[in-house]
């Protein structure tokens, strides 16, 4: 049976499955990070993670700030407002009390649900040097997988109501199974808004490995390096440029930015490859003459796809990709396969 390549078509419960590897051809569409997964690269290896787990910390530590100053301001404008016909330590450590009660649950479920969530989209690296991915799965076991049979898709469904009708994009990636040519095993799939923002998510990855780092956007690591962090709020005061430094110091306590960033590292550390001594092997430089070279079928494929684009033709027309796969047997539906 033959097996998935680019511009294939799964369709399966109204749901259409535009396929972007097997064969990672350039779909002719700008390299980005639109979905912000993007959490490391150099130039052996880039890191595609399953959210900012330190931006939902930073959101929850907020909206818990502000929350305990809104209870302040009650318990105090009651107090003067009445006169202090209630006692006011007493109160407060009551509504305190709820309050933290509160704080707690969100916490655990802001923690639960990124480690969750985690287990079901696992941190992939993309070895540009050796053309391989891998990943760490839920029962900690290491995968490795050739790159150019890794599993990439985009899709969309349109769901129609008594009162509202919208359309829904995932974009989503995985190593193929073992006993089916049309199956895989999920390890990554994100809502992307569109489809274009899913191409272009998969054309930063497949640019980082065909073309190199430099034709993929960079990673702001003092976002994710509490070291870089620090070391750029020190700059901005020793620099003098106090408006800056006060913004960002006040950013960083309002945000509670110290233990997002442990929150994060400890997440990202949980999911990483390199809890393998064999992955941090892997991960290393290799002799320019010992890298993976790309096979004669993807090259043989790019150039036709090429050839296209040269025409004005888009690789994004769904319909027509659609007409294109039926008419040579390419469109997949769960009774063919």
């Amino acid at each position: 049976m033959k097996k998935y390549k680019f511009s294939d078509v799964e369709q399966s419960d109204d749901v259409n499955s535009l396929i972007l590897s097997p064969l990672p051809v350039w779909t002719g569409y700008k390299a980005s990070d639109p979905l912000k997964v993007l959490t490391r690269k150099n130039d052996v290896y880039i890191d595609i993670g399953s959210g900012n787990a330190k931006e939902a910390f930073e959101l929850l530590y907020s909206a818990l700030f502000i929350s305990a100053l809104v209870f302040m301001v009650l318990i105090l404008s009651l107090y003067f407002l009445l006169e202090a016909r209630f006692n006011l330590l007493t109160t407060f450590l009551g509504v305190y009390s709820v309050w933290l009660f509160v704080a707690l649950i969100f916490i655990f479920y802001v923690i639960y649900s990124h480690f969750k969530y985690g287990k079901e989209n696992m941190q992939t690296r993309f070895n540009r040097q050796r053309r391989e991915v891998a990943w760490v799965d839920e029962k900690k076991q290491l995968h490795r997988v050739p790159w150019e049979s890794f599993k990439a898709w985009v899709s969309s469904a349109s769901t129609i109501g008594d009162s509202v009708a919208y359309r829904s994009s995932l974009f989503g990636m995985g190593p193929p199974a073992p006993d089916d040519p049309h199956g895989f095993l999920g390890v990554w799939r994100m809502p992307c808004g569109t489809e274009l923002a899913g191409i272009m998510q998969w054309e930063c990855i497949r640019s980082f490995m065909e073309l190199g780092p430099d034709h993929i956007p960079d990673v702001d690591m003092t976002q994710r390096d509490a070291t870089l962090h620090y070391k750029k709020r020190k700059k901005l005061r020793r620099q003098a440029e106090w408006g800056d430094w006060i913004k960002q110091l006040l950013a960083d306590w309002f945000l509670g930015r110290f233990w997002a960033f442990k929150f994060a590292k400890l997440f990202e550390r949980l999911e990483s490859v390199e809890i393998f001594p064999e992955a941090v092997e892997w991960s290393k430089p290799l002799p320019k003459e010992q890298w993976a070279k790309p096979s004669a079928e993807l090259v043989e494929l790019e150039k036709k796809w090429r050839q296209r684009y040269k025409r004005r033709e888009k690789f994004f027309d769904m319909d027509r990709r659609i007409a294109e796969a039926k008419a040579e047997g390419r469109y997949y539906t769960p009774v063919n396969e």
